[in-house]
């Protein structure tokens, strides 16, 4: 009985340990890198602001226009939100440091989506003139 009563004890107490300290939240202590920071200080102010509004309160469709960001990693994004930098972004799962690159160039570049290609036109094979048979 009284082990019991040890046990309940030391259950209790490890149960009133974890509700005083929270775990932080593994993607909100992540701090973005060097390499990320040094990205995002190739941006002008007005880069920035824009790209930070688009990340903050861009819908999928909005995110998805974004390089390399598809409908799943367009929920990540939303997910971490609140960002108060671009580089905040890499807390979302699968975006980090090449794909942060990407957008930046995207917001360098004025936020312009790229020219889709048309697909090539086949060309006919050039006709060959009809040989001259001799009478």
């Amino acid at each position: 009985m009284k082990s019991l009563i040890a046990f309940l004890a030391l259950l209790a107490l490890g149960l009133s340990l974890s509700a005083a300290e929270p775990a932080p939240k593994n993607k909100e202590a992540k701090k973005p890198s060097a390499k990320v920071e040094a990205l995002a200080k190739t941006l002008t102010a007005e880069e920035r602001a824009r790209l930070l509004s688009l990340l903050n309160q861009g819908d999928t469709a909005a995110l998805m226009a974004l390089p390399g960001i598809g409908e799943v990693r367009a929920k990540a994004i939303q997910n971490v939100r609140p960002f108060t930098d671009v580089t905040d972004v890499t807390r979302a799962d699968g975006v980090g440091e090449g794909l942060l690159a990407q957008m930046i160039a995207y917001a360098k570049a004025g936020f312009v989506q790229p020219q889709k290609k048309a697909p090539a036109k086949k060309k006919d094979a050039p006709k060959m003139a009809d040989p001259q048979v001799p009478k």
